[in-house]
């Protein structure tokens, strides 16, 4: 199974050219476009089945992990990915705890993986997003500047272990502002991720407290 996810890692590259043919089992859409600061408009729309995640009756504490082959940016030049990847893993990890999951290596047999990829910017169209995901938030700029803000697209994928294909995705798609080169507006970022992931993770299971 490792060496077909690596391939097939290899094989789309840095992109969210992810997992297409995946048949959703049930598909909710969550609109939170309201007269806001652009910063704070986020679209959602998720598929799939999470029914193999054990929910609030499990007496075991769940661990996860994050997918090794699944970390996949689409951004432009002056994004450095590898910081972009470390605030990524930290808002999930962050949400996953809160929720009671405890972190162990994608070795350590979890009980559920998560992968993620991100968009920004001009990098992906939603037309080309929709065919390679099969999903589309379609977030409307209207009203937002979009000389001081570009458009942003996040995608986790919540794996059953035993399975090749995510059982279960989420897109979101919001707007940040392109000048955010000092410390309070780096913070506001975090802060602005940290908050788009726990909406994304919101439909996964709580871990009832031991």
């Amino acid at each position: 199974m490792k060496s077909i996810l690596l391939k097939l890692s290899l094989h789309l590259g840095l992109s969210l050219l992810l997992i297409t043919g995946v048949t959703a089992c049930s598909v909710t859409e969550e609109s939170l476009q309201l007269p806001m600061a652009p910063e704070d408009r986020l679209t959602l729309v998720a598929s799939g089945d999470l029914s193999f995640v054990q929910g609030p009756d499990s007496q075991d504490a769940q661990a996860y992990a994050l997918h090794p082959d699944f970390e996949l940016l689409n951004v432009g030049n002056e994004v450095k990915p590898e910081q972009l990847k470390s605030r990524m893993r930290g808002a999930i990890t962050a949400v996953m705890q809160a929720k009671g999951y405890r972190q162990v290596s994608a070795s350590e047999s979890p009980d559920l993986l998560i992968g993620y990829g991100v968009a920004l910017g001009d990098t992906m169209s939603d037309g080309e997003i929709l065919q390679k995901v099969g999903l589309v938030p379609g977030i409307s700029a209207q009203g937002v500047d979009m000389r001081r803000f570009e458009k942003g697209s996040v995608l986790l994928l919540v794996f059953d272990p035993r399975l090749m294909e995510p059982s279960w995705r989420v897109l979101a798609q919001g707007f940040t502002p392109l000048t955010q080169d000092h410390t309070l507006a780096a913070k506001q970022a975090d802060d602005r991720l940290a908050r788009v992931i726990n909406k994304m993770l919101a439909n996964l299971p709580q871990v009832p407290e031991s």
